[in-house]
């Protein structure tokens, strides 16, 4: 009977708990956009998105650029305080 239980964790939880962090790791981590690399907006998730925000215990939020219009769903992560603006370039010393 034990060996029927380890078998079946390994054979179906292991495996699911797998390709959830897979799952996980394919969203990108910034807080910027993948297309043109400006500060995007958290938008508001429909109930899908808030139960599988759930599941990953609130890391992932959906994010829209208002400079070129993507959409996409992220991890959250915090902005690098010293990278600088994408519009900007380092000032002459």
């Amino acid at each position: 009977m034990l060996t029927w239980i380890a078998f079946f964790f390994v054979a179906f939880f292991a495996k699911l708990g797998l390709a959830m962090a897979m799952c996980y790791l394919i969203f990108p981590s910034e807080r910027t956009c993948d297309e043109c690399n400006a500060e995007t907006l958290p938008v508001r998730m429909g109930p899908g998105g808030r139960l599988l925000a759930r599941l990953m215990r609130g890391r992932l939020q959906r994010r829209w650029c208002p400079r070129c219009g993507w959409e996409g769903i992220t991890r959250t992560g915090a902005m690098d305080a010293h990278a600088p603006f994408p519009d900007t370039e380092p000032a002459a010393r």
